[in-house]
């Protein structure tokens, strides 16, 4: 049985679906750009996508297409799916109604050449190749939130693209609540840590190959129906969802660390398995996946953290991890090094205390930046200054400081917030099922994600959803699980 009944929503869905369409060519475009697009393809390629964002907004602005959701909107007798399909296209429809085709189709075109050269200019640790393409991004990223409206800072007009409703002063808050008790449980961890050295996975090389055959073990043991789903190579680690027929990640290789590979992939697993676990019914609508970010990385930072750096999880990929790098492993050797407390200059490597201190530095230099109190071209610096500050360290590398992610290039400006407030959501999320941590759990863990997260894609928002689990955003339950597992970790290096 269909999930929509309502006759004006059927019209929109069925109009809707050449604007999915147009979104769904994008997809597979933008996919092929971060992977397997000969370099010198991006001009071209920027060229399609900037026309292909333009023809989508002409399909948004059809007045026959805005006055039924204008009708849709009015309407008492909706379900909660259909009004979550209201709630998305109105928000959709303001972006659309806002900022001028030519605007996005200069955007779509700057960040499909910017992504390439940024990939080239973090091989070459060189920041000035990418400066003129970054100092464009944060111009248009600007006038962008000019065009969108704000109340307080231009930047939450950003912030709104990628969490609705999420303003800086919430984020700012949060940062608040978090920010001296994970600083007293780094300086404990760094206390009681006696092995201050670099462990000795860090260095050790390993088989790329046989490294990418134990990536697709585990993931034919999370996800047994690869028919839907593949995992490629990328110079940053990313997930794109067609639907919940076709859903990809990436991981990156590197010739030592298989961690952070290893990690990553189970990372973006997280992200694919709630596009994968959304219902059928709501496929090629508005909210046939989830469009809330924090919710999205809660996913993401659920695997990794709970599943992946895990005890259970190392027991029975253990032999896979040996045969990578060549030498006999004890869990506990590897359990120490995937949850070493230490300072670090990545943050996609970084543990579970450091991280957020990463997210914090990039969330005051985009705020900066967008405020007009910062310039691109002082960004080395002002990154390094505040590395030093956050985690008393300094890259000695452009590649390793201000040109590790992939996101500025993308336009993504405003997305960072949410992997703290999503990696503290997904302490809630494994408190709330209290599931045994076994791999012979999985398909449970998967099943209860499924039934109160993924399968309704993006009919509810965040605060909606928790309501729903009768639950609320709650930053001491991820403070606690820290406390209680990082007392432990230190006894075992």
């Amino acid at each position: 049985m269909t999930a929509f009944k309502n006759k004006i929503i059927l019209q929109i869905l069925s109009k809707y679906k050449d604007i999915w369409a147009l979104g769904y060519a994008s997809a597979v475009a933008y996919w092929d750009l971060d992977t397997y697009m000969p370099e010198k393809g991006a001009r071209a390629r920027g060229e399609a996508l900037g026309r292909l964002s333009t023809i989508r907004q002409k399909l948004f602005l059809d007045k026959s297409f805005v006055s039924l959701i204008n009708q849709a909107e009015r309407s008492k007798t909706l379900s909660e799916v259909e009004r979550g399909v209201v709630r998305v296209l109105t928000h959709d429809l303001k972006y659309y109604e806002k900022l001028p085709a030519k605007f996005l189709e200069d955007f779509s075109r700057l960040t499909s050449e910017a992504t390439v050269i940024w990939r080239e200019a973090k091989n070459k640790n060189n920041f000035k190749l990418f400066e003129p393409y970054l100092s464009k991004i944060f111009t248009m990223n600007r006038q962008m939130a000019g065009y969108l409206g704000y109340k307080n800072s231009p930047y939450d007009a950003l912030l709104d693209l990628f969490e609705e409703g999420l303003t800086s002063r919430e984020v700012e808050s949060f940062f608040g609540e978090i920010k001296t008790p994970l600083s007293e449980l780094l300086a404990q961890a760094m206390k009681l840590n006696k092995n201050r050295k670099s462990h000795s996975l860090e260095g050790q090389a390993y088989n790329q190959e046989k490294l990418k055959r134990l990536n697709q073990k585990i993931l034919s043991l999370f996800w047994s129906d690869m028919s839907r789903f593949r995992l490629d190579t990328s110079g940053h680690p990313f997930t794109i969802s067609f639907s919940n027929t076709d859903t990809r990640i990436t991981t990156y290789y590197h010739k030592t660390n298989f961690g952070r590979s290893l990690l990553a992939m189970v990372h973006e697993f997280g992200h694919a398995l709630y596009d994968l676990q959304s219902a059928d019914d709501l496929q090629m609508t508005p909210i046939g996946s989830g469009n809330s970010i924090v919710i999205h990385e809660s996913q993401s930072r659920l695997w990794e953290n709970f599943v992946g750096r895990g005890r259970p999880f190392i027991k029975h990929f253990l032999k896979g991890m040996e045969q990578a790098v060549g030498r006999k492993l004890s869990v506990a050797e590897v359990y120490s090094y995937f949850n070493k407390v230490e300072p670090g200059l990545l943050r996609i490597e970084a543990d579970e205390i450091t991280y957020h201190f990463h997210i914090m530095l990039r969330y005051e230099i985009e705020k900066g930046l967008i405020e007009g109190k910062l310039r691109v071209k002082d960004l080395p610096e002002i990154w390094n200054a505040k590395m030093k500050e956050y985690l008393g360290i300094v890259p000695k590398r452009d590649s390793d400081g201000v040109l590790q992610d992939i996101h500025w290039s993308g336009g993504m400006v405003g997305y960072f917030p949410t992997y703290s407030l999503g990696t503290f959501l997904s302490a809630q999320w494994e408190k709330q099922m209290g599931i045994a941590d076994s791999m012979s759990c999985v398909g449970r863990k998967e099943k209860w994600l499924k039934e109160h997260i993924h399968k309704y894609g993006s009919t509810y928002t965040l605060k909606e959803l928790l309501a729903k689990n009768k639950m609320k955003f709650d930053p001491a339950v991820n403070l606690d699980y820290l406390r209680k597992k990082y007392s432990k970790v230190q006894n075992d290096y």
